[in-house]
């Protein structure tokens, strides 16, 4: 058998950090505080800097102030978490944000108004503050001189394993298509979560880590709360932030998001984030013959609101502490190009609708942020489901705005260091399989060998029309859900005619791929779970189930095909418990 060269070029490293963003960039620089002796790599297919989609957003920041820790647990775990947080993790979250601010900002990055952070929810203890969106690149100057080496344009495509231990990993250059050869002690895998590329401002989040977790034999966890939602307009497909306050349908009706809910729907959205109400609001009054619903732009004036204006600075100016050059030229970029630029219509009422964003981040790990597989740990938004920290909601950002950030950064500098003590106390680092090696590149490249075929392009539109109608995603039933899984079989089906030219449509073929995987994941989970739980809303099971102790959905690759089973929620050990 050849050796591993032969199958293209191999680069060593102690610790593997697949992406660079901002959680990759926290685990890469905690990894090498913790064992400064460690050769630690950072690779993704963006530029160093300017990975994920932290510095794609708003830019805020949520955390717990000091004494309130444990009325944020009670509230999120029977309010907002539904009872599937673990809440051991989510106490240990909550008085350590304070600390990870600290840590955060130790790197460089410079923070606005966190003095002057404002209480971000009427009841819910969390207060919120800014940072501007260049926040990844005094992270990167720090890796850098911190000792952490960096590759770009790379993507990783899958994990090499010795038995149940993770050995490295294989992948390809985006620009040339080389051949890639990680050999690696341990890898962490932060390239994001699953978004579908539905929504524009959330698109580089196509969820390769996670399919690459479940080809290597990771334990997915929570996949059923992966359907967050935003409201948009339909003239310029944006986020209409404030609409949800001034919705009405064609007769004219204001639009109560409770008022259409049934019964005992109206108590169990307490997991439920702007958009969520409103989008199953939305389609029952469209049902009944009540649609289109329009936002009336005159009695939305949340944009020129003093909040508006600090923390989605759209219009006007914020204030001079909560002034970011950055995000000021962001945001009022999207508002003059695509809102005021995109608006087809002279009247004020404008058509909305719900934007489906997802947040499907079901990456188990334990304590350590390590995976059921030895050496591959998670961190970020991959796993922000499956640590159940926030349980029964998507995540991020749940019910708590503001938290994607911070609970990102949280992860890294937890994950970073747990890698780097998995590594310094490993007797027997695993060998690579040169029979793997081959079989994994032979898979890989298949799309480029093809000369007719489908494209990604196609099958990533037919996934994004399965995911994105709220009858499929928001308000689930089983006659929808059992249809929508047929579909997407179909589409997996055509996945062997994927056909790429070069190292970029190779890239393509591998995310939609994972696009297909993880909506098959998404509705067997929920078709698996016979309740109305937070986000997880069932039409044909309105009611919370407690006539037994809460369970976790898990996925399992079992033989190539998806076992579906349940993990009791060891409530016995926690402090909360319904009822």
């Amino acid at each position: 058998m050849n050796s591993i060269e032969h199958f293209g070029k191999v680069i060593s490293t102690d610790i593997l950090i697949v992406g660079h963003g901002i959680s990759g960039l926290s685990a890469a620089i905690t990894a090498k505080e913790k064992n400064p002796a460690l050769k630690v790599l950072a690779v993704d297919k963006a530029c160093v800097g300017f990975g994920g989609k932290a510095n794609k957003g708003g830019g805020h920041i949520s955390y717990i102030p000091e004494g309130a820790e444990e009325t944020y647990v009670e509230y999120h775990t029977r309010n907002l978490g539904d009872y599937l947080n673990n809440q051991d993790r989510l106490r240990r979250y909550a008085h350590s944000t304070v600390k990870t601010l600290d840590k955060w900002e130790s790197w460089g990055v410079s923070f606005r108004a966190r003095d002057d952070a404002f209480q971000a929810h009427p009841i819910i203890p969390w207060k919120m503050f800014v940072v501007d969106l260049d926040m990844l690149i005094p992270m990167a100057k720090h890796a850098r001189q911190a000792g952490v080496e960096f590759m770009e344009k790379v993507a990783i495509v899958d994990l090499l394993t010795d038995g149940d231990q993770v050995c490295g990993a294989i992948g390809f250059d985006l620009v040339t298509a080389e051949i890639l050869v990680f050999k690696a002690k341990a890898v962490v895998l932060a390239n994001g979560n699953q978004n579908w590329r539905v929504m524009r401002m959330w698109s580089s989040s196509r969820g390769e880590g996670i399919a690459t977790a479940w080809r290597a034999g990771a334990r997915m966890r929570g996949a059923e709360f992966g359907s967050f939602v935003n409201m948009i307009s339909v003239e310029h497909f944006q986020v209409s932030y404030g609409s949800e306050n001034a919705m009405f349908n064609a007769k004219g009706e204001f639009m109560d998001d409770r008022a259409d809910l049934d019964g005992n729907l109206k108590d169990t959205f307490g997991g439920a984030d702007l958009g969520g109400t409103q989008s199953i609001s939305m389609y029952k009054q469209v049902a009944a013959g009540n649609g289109p619903i329009f936002e009336d732009t005159e009695k939305n004036d949340y944009p020129s609101t003093p909040q508006g204006m600090n923390i989605v600075p759209e219009v006007g100016r914020a204030a001079d502490n909560w002034f970011r050059p950055f995000a000021h030229k962001w945001w009022h970029l999207l508002w003059e190009k695509n809102k005021m630029g995109g608006y087809k219509t002279s009247s004020k009422m404008k058509e909305v609708a719900p934007g489906f964003i997802g947040e499907f981040g079901p990456v188990n790990v334990d304590d350590n942020w390590m995976t059921n597989i030895k050496g591959l740990f998670a961190s970020g938004d991959i796993c922000a489901g499956g640590i159940q920290i926030f349980g029964a909601v998507p995540a991020p950002p749940g019910r708590n705005r503001g938290s994607g950030l911070i609970a990102a950064v949280y992860h890294g500098i937890h994950a970073g260091p747990a890698a780097a003590d998995y590594v310094t106390g490993l007797e027997k680092p695993g060998q690579i399989d040169p029979v793997q090696l081959q079989a994994l590149q032979e898979d890989m490249l298949v799309p480029l060998y093809r000369s007719q075929g489908v494209t990604a392009a196609e099958l990533t539109w037919k996934i994004q029309c399965i995911m994105t109608p709220v009858p499929n995603s928001a308000l689930k039933r089983e006659d929808r859900l059992k249809a929508a899984l047929a579909e997407t079989l179909a589409l997996k089906a055509e996945l062997p005619k994927l056909v790429a030219s070069d190292g970029h449509s190779l890239s393509a073929c591998i995310e939609t791929k994972a696009m297909v995987l993880c909506a098959e994941m998404f509705f067997r989970a929920s078709l698996e779970r016979k309740e109305t739980r937070g986000w997880h809303i069932r039409e044909d099971f309105p009611s919370r189930d407690d006539s037994a102790n809460p369970y976790w959905v898990d996925l399992e690759n079992v033989g190539g095909e998806m076992a579906v089973s349940r993990t009791e929620v060891p409530l016995n050990h926690y402090v909360y418990q319904p009822g």
